[in-house]
Parts: structure tokens; C-alpha cells; sequence
């Protein structure tokens, strides 16, 4: 498809934050005030994953009480990516206009009401109309602060600070099944929805006090409905956008079907009970925060192309060792969760690098950029829990077919990036 318009190409050296943020930029050169900052967009983007996985160990449960088939409890999550997918277009471009930070707090005062709809529910219709709310307002947070991240840093230490956020937001989806799994068996499904609206109070109280306001009034762009139509159109519809964003939206897949799909994979599969969900989220995850480590200290060292390189080879070996195991061994914890942590330690080292040729190829517009890509992501993961995860959670082999074609599919996507866009010749010293 040709391109609807041309965006600027990605430089070799990032665009510097504006000059308006000189007095930020000298504030975040304190390493303290840089760690105060990682924690709070860190807290900020768990609150997706809290949404998506605390939940996870109570489906039994939620079915028998509400009551509700197993379909019926995948459409749970299917709503909460479609309310998710649509409204976060709107908070970088929101953001951008009226500012980061009372988009982040607005948007999670309505996630917090959602939550305590879902607590209250008596029926699934209920449940799903409240979940689709709290998907709607889910994704400020993730998607604005990105785009701070980028208003006060540039190059490689924005890189460093991606990869800061993404070790933290690595504990979310360690903690939150935990956590379910300890709500519903203690008290009952309720709670965890309770526990959501309070994380959200407590996020809003923790912005008001911890963040300052990073996009200055002199770099907004103006809100109107027809513009922001016609920016995020020209985005979609561009062939560099199409290629950045896909990538890592696909390589997630290969994760995200055993995330979505956890309550078949590890009851029904694996014969583990709703207490259980560690045995997958731990090692998975710690397979994101190891790469989000060495992503940190590779940067200003190797390339961003070699990097990636790195990472697809990872996720290729791990990919092809999840089919052989599938199909060769009987079912066992050990060796059909450990090709997931490998494969999750590969795509881990290649989205920081695609993020930053992202935000770097549409600099005039990051949080616009940022919420598109968010979007297309959570329209990856409505659709993968609509059509994919009923698929993959027929058996193991399944599984792990998703998992080699994300990859496989991810790779070549990212061959053709480079055909079209090749890398910038590295001046001669």
C-alpha cells in the first residue's frame, strides 16, 4: 500500500527534547528525581496489566456466581481491548493539547468507577458493560507516559528509561495473578475489582503530588475532531508507522495467547490450580525484566539494528524449542513454560528499539504516535482473545504454533523494514 504521506525519516541522532523543558531536564538530571519519576510511569502503566491479569485465577469462579460460560468470561477481556483500542487514540492527542497530566488523573478517576462497577455486578451483561468502561480509561497512564519519557529525555537515555519503566511494569503481571488468585480464594471475586478502584485512588493522589507537567503550553497542538482524524489517518495509512508498530504487536501475540489463555493452559493443560498462575507470569516475566536490564545497558554500546537482531534470534530458538516440546514430551511445568520466558527475554530486547524509531519518526506528534501505537496493539489483543485464544487453547501444540508464527511473521515484517528504510551510514571518525 503506498504511503498516504511521508513521514520524517528516523535520524541517527534523536531529536532533543524542546528547549522550553531545559529547567525539567535539569531537575531529571538527579538520579533521585529520575528514579522518583521511573516509579510513578511505571505505577501508572500497571494499571493495564492489573486489569487484565488479577482477574485471570477467578474465571471458575465468576462463572459459577454470575453465572457464565467460558466464552462468555474471554468476551470479558475481548470488550475490555475494544474500549481500550478506541479510546486510547485519544489520550495522546488530548495530551497533547491540553497537557500530560490531567489526562493521566482524569482517566483513571473513570477507571477507578469502573472497577467498582464490575465489583457491584450481579450478571456477565453487567460485568461486561463495566469492563469495556474500565478498558476504555485503562490505558492513560501507559500511553501519556511514554510520551513524558520522551518530552524530557533523548537518545540513548530515553532508551535507559524505557527499559527502567519496563523492568518495573514487569512486576504487574508477576504480582496481579498472585494477588487474584489470593482475593478469590480468601474472600471471594468481588475483592478484586475493589482492589482495582483503590490502586486507582492511590494513582491519582500519587500523580497530583509526584508529577509535574512535562509538554508546555507553547508546544500543544490544538483538539478538533477533523484534524485529529486526518493525523491519525495519515499515521495509520503510512508505511513506516504500519511496519513499527506491527512488530512488536505481533511478537506479543506469542506471549499474550498463554497470558490470555492461562486459565485453559495451566488448569486444563497443565493440571495446576487458580493459586498456580506464578508457575507462568514468574518466569515469563522475568524473561521481559533480564532483557529490559541488558536493553538498559546496551544502549550508546550496539546498535539498534544488531540488538534486534539478537532479540529475533532468541525468539526464533525459543519458538521452534516450544513446538519440539509440545509435540515430543508429555505435558510438565518445567519444560513447556521455559521456551515462554526465553521467547519473552528476546521480544523484550527488541521493542524498546522499535519504540524509539516510533517516537523518533513522528517527533512533531509523540503522544498522538504513542496512543496509535498503543491502539493498535490492544486491537491485536481484542482480536487475539476473540479468535486466536479459543484456538490455541485446544491443546498445547496450538499454543505453541501461535508462538512461532508471531515470530515468524514479526521477522519478516522487520526484513522488510529494513529494505525500505535502511539504517543511516555511521559518520567516519
Amino acid at each position: 500500500m503506498p504511503d498516504v504521506v511521508a513521514a520524517p525519516a528516523p535520524s541517527s541522532t534523536p531529536e532533543p527534547p524542546p528547549s522550553a523543558n531545559a529547567e525539567l531536564i535539569a531537575r531529571y538530571a538527579d538520579g533521585r528525581e529520575r528514579l522518583k519519576l521511573t516509579w510513578l510511569l511505571a505505577a501508572l502503566s500497571m494499571l493495564g496489566p492489573f486489569s487484565i491479569d488479577t482477574y485471570l485465577p477467578a474465571f471458575p469462579a465468576m462463572e459459577a456466581a454470575l453465572p457464565a460460560t467460558e466464552v462468555q468470561m474471554q468476551l470479558t477481556l475481548t470488550v475490555y481491548f475494544i474500549g481500550f483500542a478506541i479510546v486510547s487514540l485519544f489520550h495522546g492527542a488530548i495530551s497533547d493539547s491540553i497537557g500530560r497530566k490531567p489526562v493521566i488523573i482524569g482517566t483513571i478517576a473513570v477507571h477507578a468507577m469502573g472497577s467498582v462497577g464490575c465489583a457491584l455486578s450481579q450478571s456477565i451483561e453487567s460485568l461486561l458493560v463495566f469492563r469495556a468502561l474500565q478498558g476504555c480509561f485503562a490505558g492513560a497512564g501507559f500511553v501519556v507516559g511514554r510520551a513524558v519519557v520522551r518530552d524530557l529525555f533523548a537518545g540513548d537515555e530515553a532508551q535507559r528509561q524505557l527499559s527502567r519503566i519496563q523492568m518495573l511494569f514487569a512486576l504487574a503481571p508477576i504480582v496481579a495473578p498472585i494477588l487474584g488468585g489470593w482475593l478469590v480464594a480468601q474472600l471471594a471475586w468481588p475483592a478484586i475489582f475493589w482492589f482495582l478502584g483503590g490502586y486507582g485512588l492511590l494513582l491519582i493522589v500519587w500523580t497530583q503530588i509526584g508529577l509535574v507537567e512535562s509538554h508546555p503550553a507553547e508546544h500543544r497542538l490544538l483538539l478538533a475532531v477533523k484534524p485529529l482524524a486526518a493525523t491519525y489517518w495519515r499515521m495509520f495509512f503510512n508505511r513506516e508507522f504500519q511496519l513499527l508498530a506491527a512488530i512488536p504487536g505481533i511478537n506479543f501475540v506469542g506471549f499474550f495467547t498463554y497470558i490470555a489463555g492461562a486459565p485453559a493452559f495451566l488448569m486444563r493443560h497443565l493440571g495446576l490450580r487458580n493459586t498456580d498462575f506464578a508457575a507462568l507470569f514468574i518466569p515469563g516475566i522475568a524473561g521481559i525484566t533480564l532483557a529490559a536490564w541488558c536493553s538498559g545497558r546496551l544502549a550508546g554500546r550496539v546498535s539498534h539494528q544488531r540488538q534486534m537482531r539478537w532479540g529475533f534470534s532468541v525468539m526464533i530458538g525459543a519458538a521452534l524449542a516450544n513446538v519440539a516440546v509440545s509435540l515430543w514430551l508429555p505435558a510438565g511445568v518445567v519444560w513447556n513454560i521455559a521456551p515462554i520466558a526465553i521467547y519473552t527475554f528476546g521480544m523484550a530486547l527488541v521493542t524498546p528499539c522499535i519504540t524509539l524509531k516510533l517516537l523518533d519518526a513522528f517527533a512533531h506528534a509523540r503522544g498522538s504516535v504513542s496512543a496509535l501505537q498503543s491502539s493498535t496493539h490492544v486491537g491485536m489483543m481484542a482480536l487475539t482473545t476473540a479468535v486466536i485464544v479459543p484456538f490455541a487453547q485446544q491443546s498445547l501444540q496450538r499454543f505453541a504454533a501461535v508462538m512461532l508464527a508471531s515470530v515468524l511473521i514479526g521477522t519478516l515484517l522487520w526484513k522488510i523494514y529494513l529494505a525500505t528504510h535502511p539504517p543511516a551510514p555511521t559518520p567516519a571518525t
